[in-house]
């Protein structure tokens, strides 16, 4: 059954069309098992005021970025083509069905970036400009270039190592010309969006090396040293081959930030706490840029939220960026935008938010156990969000906002299940219990019909730790249960979604509050008589931090569980040596690792030189460079006594690990050495097994990586179960 689930398309976004179109432009991802490849594919829905919206049928499509203006009209598409040994970059731009030029933009740059944290695509708002992010060239006139070293941008994006922006304009007959923006080698700019005014003017979001030319990994790290810049190209009579520019930094060196916006007259970012846990709350920063504008400080639209509020909002986890639409317009008396709309992890769900522009906020309804995700806003009244349970895969519904911010929803899409899948998902229940005396902590539980009485059950600690298990659909999840398993997903201190508060509470305590968390929830379920103690009846399976927990419990706990599945585990906590993370391993346990940003105000010309604002008495004074903590005894001591490899003597349970040769994030020789520690102590060589996966990375999702893992940590616990 997971190959029918995964196979299910997963909508990764949308856009409105023009409004006077009424129809919508949705994008998926699909995983084709027979052609070991994930697909994208586009899907229009035409919507009516009188009957039920109508669904084109879904087109494969292999670009790898593309974009509709704002009026609709025009359309930006991305492409690259392999050709011999070597791929060609190509640069569309189409007028409804009339393709009006195409650049090869091969000598120009690299690869593409079409990632969440540095990729750009956006329209200038005339409609006349448009801005991407690439790789740079490398320096032609280095005869070493092809071996300097040079820091990544790490997991997940390993080998982009210079993110740069190109703009296309093109004029009244649709010539084009490019130009590059050169920009200093200490900030790496990327999610460029124009300035309405002036029109030489771009905001950006830049990643600062450090002291030590480290770059640390920037995947799903929100608490960089990154701050939103103000981008001011040189006036030139035309648009050069190179544009020089100078750089103003507009945010504080305290904050992580990203994601800016143009809202009307003002600039919107998302920020959290720089350096500390790798998520915290997100507040919402607004800045006024028009003319007008007198005041040169941002103002917080939404703040920190410590503790759950009277009516349960936790704060703000948004993910890596708002929609790239995002905003409400809902005072009838005003075209301005009241609101900008964003998806957050409340609890183990994910809501709606609507931030107020005035600041305030207001949650949507959640419904039945759905998690949501917000995909656009057509900038007046109504939203497109995807919404799913791990009974229902997904829903495309459509919002319509009222002033008061109330919505009434209309679902405009679902996928086509066969019948044979369709009764396996009617089967699944799901319900999320609080766990008592441990708050916030909190459990998903998953169960099926047909499974019949106490069937035995895993507990699946997410990783992070600062990550959090949602309602949302999982193949992976669904299919297990459906294989005769209850799966509970506990929520423990320092997951996002239960106040600032709960995630600082972690920070030090790893391996001891985590793993009490979790063995308190599976104490509950099994006072509960959802689950039960016994041979055959627990097993425990994680991955990254959720790996560590597993390995944790099995060794703290050595005759709770039957068997045990890791992915990419955490083992040994002082081996930093390969990780593009350094600082997890140190702040997580309560070490210092600070991380330093340019302060606000910061002035860099593009070879990167300090410059004096002439409006202003002094510059920042740039701080002292902060060195990185090295690895000494004591930390290693403390590392590695807070770590899974302390408990390996005492481990019983089979193990299985599963190993991406590729990972940069969890050094692959830490599941390695456990393996082999693991090995040497079992009477019987059987009970430890392990998998690795060439070429794949820390999350081991390629879709065959993905497949295997699924059916190796099935056939491992059914067989120990003997289901």
């Amino acid at each position: 059954m997971y190959t029918k689930f995964a196979e299910i398309p997963v909508p990764t976004g949308a856009q409105f069309l023009a409004p006077e179109f009424n129809s919508i432009q949705l994008s998926f991802s699909v995983r084709d098992h027979e052609r070991n490849v994930k697909k994208s594919l586009v899907k229009q829905i035409v919507l009516s005021n009188s009957g039920p919206a109508t669904v084109l049928p879904a087109q494969e499509v292999n670009y790898v970025a593309a974009r509709y203006s704002l009026s609709g009209r025009n359309r930006v598409v991305l492409r690259e083509a392999k050709e011999g040994s070597g791929t060609k970059y190509f640069v569309e731009l189409w007028r409804g069905d009339s393709l009006r030029f195409t650049l090869d933009v091969t000598e120009k740059h690299g690869a593409f970036y079409a990632d969440e944290f540095i990729g750009s695509l956006s329209f200038s708002h005339d409609e006349m400009s448009m801005v991407y992010t690439a790789e740079a060239r490398a320096d032609k006139m280095d005869p070493y270039a092809k071996f300097r070293f040079k820091a990544d941008l790490g997991e997940g994006l390993s080998g982009k190592r210079r993110p740069t922006a190109f703009i296309v304009h093109w004029d009244k007959d649709d010539v084009p010309s490019v130009s590059r923006i050169e920009t200093p080698e200490q900030l790496y700019l990327g999610q460029y969006i124009f300035s309405r005014d002036p029109e030489n003017r771009l905001f950006a979001a830049a990643y600062e090396r450090q002291s030590d030319w480290r770059l640390l990994g920037v995947k799903g790290c929100f608490n960089r040293p990154r701050g939103i810049w103000q981008v001011d190209l040189a006036k030139e009579a035309a648009y050069p081959e190179v544009w020089k520019c100078t750089l103003t930094k507009l945010t504080d060196s305290h904050l992580s930030c990203r994601s800016p916006r143009i809202v009307d007259d003002k600039l919107v970012w998302l920020s959290e706490a720089a350096g500390g846990p790798h998520i915290s709350t997100s507040t919402v920063q607004s800045l006024p840029i028009g003319p007008e504008a007198s005041s040169g400080e941002a103002t917080t639209l939404l703040d920190v939220v410590e503790q759950p509020k009277e009516d349960g909002f936790p704060g703000l986890y948004a993910p890596a960026n708002f929609p790239a639409s995002p905003t409400l317009c809902l005072d009838p008396r005003s075209n301005y935008p009241t609101h900008l709309a964003v998806h957050s992890t409340i609890g183990s769900r994910t809501g709606v938010v609507l931030v107020s522009l005035k600041g305030g906020y207001s949650v949507a309804d959640l419904g039945d156990s759905y998690s949501w995700n917000v995909l656009a806003t057509d900038g007046e009244s109504r939203i497109v969000c995807s919404r799913s349970t791990p009974a229902i895969p997904y829903e495309i519904v459509v919002g319509e906002v009222a002033e008061d911010t109330r919505i009434t929803w209309t679902v405009v899409d679902r996928p086509t299940l066969s019948q044979d899948v369709a009764a396996a998902l009617a089967s699944i229940k799901t319900q999320i219990i609080k766990v008592p005396d441990r708050e916030p902590t909190e459990t998903i539980v998953i169960q099926s019909s047909s499974n019949g009485e106490h069937p035995p059950t895993v507990l699946v600690p997410h990783g992070g730790p600062h990550g959090t298990t949602t309602t949302a659909f999982n193949a992976a999840t669904t299919a297990l249960v459906l294989e005769g398993f209850t799966l509970s997903h506990p929520n423990y201190t320092g997951s996002p979604g239960f106040g600032d508060a709960a995630i600082r509470g972690l920070v030090g305590q790893c391996g001891r509050r985590d793993v009490d968390d979790c063995i308190g929830s599976l104490d509950h379920i099994v006072k509960l008589g959802i689950a039960q103690d016994g041979p055959g009846k627990l097993f425990v399976m994680g991955g990254s931090h959720g790996g560590f927990l597993a390995a944790h419990l099995i060794g703290q706990f050595p005759d709770r569980f039957t068997a045990a599945s890791m992915r990419n585990p955490v083992i040994s906590g002082g081996d930093t040596s390969t990780t593009d993370i350094p600082d997890w391993y140190y702040s997580e346990f309560g070490l210092s690792y600070p991380v330093e940003s340019s302060p606000k105000g910061t002035m860099l010309s593009s070879d990167g030189n300090h410059i004096q604002d002439s409006a202003s008495s002094a510059a920042p004074t740039p701080s002292a460079p902060v060195l990185p903590p090295l690895m000494t005894s004591e930390h290693f001591k403390k590392l590695q006594l807070d770590s899974p490899i302390a408990y390996v003597d005492h481990v019983k349970a089979p193990v299985l690990l599963l190993i991406g040769l590729d990972d940069r994030r969890v050094s692959p020789a830490q599941g390695i050495e456990f393996y082999h520690a693991l090995k040497a102590r079992a009477s019987d060589k059987s009970s430890v097994d392990m998998l690795v996966f060439e070429g794949e990375s820390h999350p081991l999702e390629g879709v065959e990586a993905a497949r295997v893992c699924y059916e190796a940590a099935r056939d491992w616990f059914k067989a120990k179960a003997q289901l």
